[in-house]
């Protein structure tokens, strides 16, 4: 079954249906045999197969690099911004560190490009052993094959990193043989005759395992294979097996077993190395014939064991002494060939204890790796360097250094574990508050409900501690205390927003970038209204004039002074930007991100459907990365689209305890909207007033506005009067469409009869934009309500007919209902066929939105993360669900929004 399964795979690969798979199961189960039995004889494909050497497990792309140096040819018919980075990730040129993603769309490109010629196979085995980048970039290119030419087959142990980086890639766990196959192995590798039910119990007691079967029956006789089924005794699987080889090396010489450690300990196979360091050493050039005459190595241009378990008995089962020695004479040999990540991990595994040297030669290694956009690898040999450094201070840096770079490969169980070996005591200030922002990164990064709501306090107290010393380090902090504020709001612990305003008021002093935002956001929470537009207005043109790189360091902050505008254009624009921005740069935590606020952009303005997109093509990436999960629900949109409430409320409950208090706000805010869809005044006036009364910043802006209505349709005037107050001030100091729309609106609810009808047309005509459509239809809605009450029945349905549209358009389902229910009761029948897009999935939504704005398939490739061959997939399945013709048809289905 298992080989008609990777048989299956190739054949699809050769018929331009992609696909790949992991192999997992226990050491000597058979993985490579079955591989090898399924590409033997293999016609009409290329194949392309690496093993995994621990000896590279810190230098960054190494596998990746051995994987596609066939591929050479095909390089510069990336494009350039996949072709600079792929050069830089592999050390050909000096660039920015290029995002693991973009690294990973290049290597997709370039599987894809090759596949047209000829059908391709990659195979990595022991992937257990690759670098972490490597690794993490295959399991994303696994993920995204689709319609290319390429099927994928990797091998491993069981191992959590592998798990990690292969998530999502079908699995194929390989047990035993089935104990008919399994007998035959024994018997075949015995001497003799051996009773059957003696066979039976070594295949019970290997579980199958061919090679655990072959070892016993080429090494033990049949009397003592009899012997120990008689007795039960335990047998060499495993760690036993390890132990079984180990004896094998303890029979050979003293320089045999020597030479066997050399090669153990060089992993990478180079005979030329092996043979020399051995040479150094003082061995003979025969030392090798002992080991290959038991058949523990074979020799053919590479040293190759006879399994893995082999090189482990050996290196593990040498001294200290002879390991360190082993090492060292390594390190001069792969230094003498210029290779000098090899040869500081060399250089480390030679110390027997702390050493200046080689800790700052790790270290400068850890920056060329850095410098390559190999972070988890930077953070793996800075935390080797930080153990053997013998200055506590500089040991202590060292860890804080590895813990960002951990942070900033997303690895924030690593980074921790990082930060809780370094002394802080033996941290100078700058120090101090570089691993308080990293420990607050953490919190939100693995969204630890018991460490999140004390992320402000402890960004204060790392803006405390670079003030005077690290300006921009200090305005950093307090860019990020202000997103962390934003996502606890009032739940944090030890600090609360009135503290952070005036701390950033304090630390924008020195000019910067930072500084226009802080200085703005601070004026919006200290100061009158009034008085912070002009600093508002200014933040906004600093964003909108920054170049692409600026704005996606500060992207998760970028909405907030715009929504303080009331201009969720500019919102749209400066998100959108960063959304294509950090897609061409494979960015995409901070794409993941920018479409989340996006989503909540669109929900605030009435685009569900629009948000639903966003938060289709946020899932996608997730995927992409291997990420299964939202760290957080968006109960908003779950509202928005008619989830049970019981279900939204407790989603909001557990948000809540978590300490997550911005996406709270969200869902009862989105659940209050429903509730005035939905006819449920009372309700919705209490749930808008909770929110309306503990204000944060922006975030309840539009809340005003469903407020006034929810008030003036539950008889709560004063209310109303109140909030539709507030919302003229804004509308006065900022007069945007939005808001000034809003306010007509407002107006017109609270207005008696012979004023109303001049403030319901303001509000339309004002918000009538595509981009205010949503809203645009909340106000005919209202105007044709007001119509039939007033008794202009024909006038309200064509309100109401429009407003149902709209609605329709933007997914709006429960204030469709709302606007088909007056129909009717204006004396209309509703058209129920309002045309929706679709039935598309998200990912082909996400192409032909793209192909209707003029992309081309190998724009959407990059904006989307797939191939170009998996566009054009993609978007014949668009045309004929949707029964167009050409992307000019596409854009009457998907307008710019």
């Amino acid at each position: 079954m298992e080989r008609e399964t990777l048989r299956a795979l190739v054949a699809s690969a050769r018929n331009g249906a992609s696909g790949a798979v992991l192999i997992d199961g226990d050491p000597g189960v058979g993985k490579t045999t079955l591989m090898d039995a399924v590409l033997d004889r293999l016609t009409a494909v290329r194949i392309l197969r690496i093993v995994g050497y621990e000896v590279e497990a810190a230098l960054p792309y190494a596998a990746l690099q051995r994987l596609c140096r066939p591929l050479a040819p095909y390089v510069n018919e990336l494009a350039p911004i996949q072709r600079e980075a792929l050069r830089v990730a592999t050390g050909l040129a000096e660039g920015p560190a290029p995002e693991r993603a973009l690294v990973g769309l290049g290597i997709l490109s370039l599987l894809a490009r090759a596949g047209d010629d000829e059908p391709l196979v990659c195979v990595v085995d022991d992937a257990q052993h690759l670098d972490g980048e490597s690794l993490d970039v295959l399991g994303f290119v696994a993920r995204r094959l689709s319609a290319e030419s390429v099927a994928m087959l990797f091998a491993a142990r069981e191992d959590e990193a592998v798990a990690r980086s292969l998530a999502g890639v079908p699995r194929l766990e390989l047990a035993g043989l089935d104990a008919e196959s399994a007998a035959a192995v024994l018997r075949d590798a015995v001497d003799g005759e051996i009773d059957p039910g003696v066979v039976a119990d070594f295949v019970s007691f290997t579980d199958g395992n061919p090679l655990a079967l072959r070892e016993l029956g080429a090494q033990w006789s049949i009397e003592e294979l009899t012997a120990v089924s008689i007795a039960h005794s335990p047998v060499p699987l495993g760690r036993r097996l390890e132990a079984h080889y180990s004896a094998r090396v303890a029979t050979l010489s003293h320089d045999a077993r020597r030479w066997v450690l050399v090669a153990a300990a060089e992993a990478t196979g180079d005979a030329a190395v092996v043979r020399a360091a051995a040479a150094r050493l003082g061995l003979p050039p025969t030392a090798s014939g002992e080991v290959e005459a038991l058949h523990l190595v074979e020799i053919q241009g590479t040293v190759r064991f006879r399994h893995p378990l082999v090189r482990s008995a050996v290196y593990n089962g040498a001294t200290d002494a002879d390991r360190r020695a082993a090492h060292a004479a390594l390190c001069i040999e792969t230094s003498a060939r210029g290779r000098r990540e090899f040869a500081a991990w060399h250089a480390a595994a030679a110390c027997g204890g702390p050493d200046a040297g080689v800790a700052a030669e790790l270290a400068a290694v850890a920056d060329l790796a850095g410098a390559r956009g190999g972070f988890a690898s930077r953070a793996r040999l800075l935390a080797r360097a930080a153990a053997l450094s013998p200055e506590p201070t500089l040991r202590a840096e060292r860890f804080v250094s590895a813990a960002e770079a951990a942070i900033a490969a997303g690895a924030g169980v690593l980074s921790r574990q990082l930060l809780a070996r370094a002394d802080r005591a033996a941290l100078d200030p700058v120090g101090r508050g570089r691993l308080l922002v990293v420990e607050a990164m953490c919190a939100v990064y693995l969204a630890d409900p018991l460490t999140v709501r004390d992320g402000l306090a402890a960004l204060l107290c790392a803006a405390d501690a670079f003030h005077g010393l690290a300006p921009d380090r200090e305005q950093k902090a307090l860019l990020i205390a202000l997103n962390s504020s934003m996502t606890v709001e009032d739940r944090a612990i030890g600090a609360d927003l009135e503290q952070l305003a005036i701390r950033m008021r304090a630390a924008s002093d020195v000019e910067s970038p930072c500084a226009v935002v802080l200085r703005a956001t601070s004026a919006f929470a200290l100061e009158e209204y009034e008085v912070a537009v002009p600093l508002l207005r200014t933040a906004v043109a600093m964003l909108d004039a920054m170049d692409d790189d600026d704005l996606l360091e500060v992207s998760a902050l970028a909405v907030s002074p715009c929504i303080a505008l009331w201009d969720c254009d500019a919102a749209s624009r400066l998100l959108t930007r960063t959304v294509r921005a950090g897609t061409e740069r494979g960015a995409l935590r901070e794409v993941d991100s920018a479409l989340w606020v996006l989503s909540a952009v669109e929900l605030s303005r009435v685009n569900p459907r629009r948000a639903g997109e966003h938060l289709a093509q946020a899932e996608e990436l997730r995927r992409a990365l291997g990420y299964a999960d939202e760290q957080t629900v968006n109960a908003a949109y779950l509202a928005w689209q008619g989830g049970p409430r019981a279900v939204v409320e407790q989603i909001v409950h557990a948000m809540s305890e978590s300490g997550y208090g911005g996406v709270v706000r969200m869902a009862v805010g989105a659940l209050g909207i429903r509730e005035i869809a939905e006819g449920e005044y009372h309700s919705a006036f209490d749930r808008l007033a909770g929110l309306i009364r503990r204000p944060y910043l922006q975030a309840s802006h539009h809340h005003l506005a469903e407020l006034v209505e929810a008030a003036v349709r539950s008889d709560n005037r004063a209310a109303a009067r109140a909030a539709a107050a507030t919302i003229d001030r804004y509308a006065a100091a900022s007069g945007t469409t939005w808001v000034t729309g809003l306010a007509e609106r407002c107006a017109a609810l609270l207005a008696d009869d012979a004023d109303a009808e001049r403030h319901f047309l303001a509000s339309i005509e004002t918000l009538d934009t595509h981009s205010h459509r949503g809203d645009c239809a909340r106000s005919r809605l209202v105007y044709g309500e007001w119509l039939r009450r007033v008794r202009r029945r024909a006038d309200a349905r064509v309100q109401l007919v429009a407003a149902r549209d709209v609605f329709t358009e933007v997914g709006a389902d429960a204030f469709a209902e709302r606007a088909r229910r007056e129909l009717t009761a204006a004396g209309a029948k509703p058209d129920e066929s309002a045309a929706v897009v679709g039935p598309l999935t998200s990912q082909e939504t996400a192409v032909a939105r793209l192909a209707a704005q003029g992309a081309t398939n190998a724009d959407i490739g990059s904006a989307l993360f797939i191939s170009s061959n998996t566009v054009d997939y993609h978007l014949r399945k668009v045309f004929r669900k949707l029964g167009v013709t050409s992307r000019r048809q596409l854009a009457e289905h998907f307008p710019r929004s």
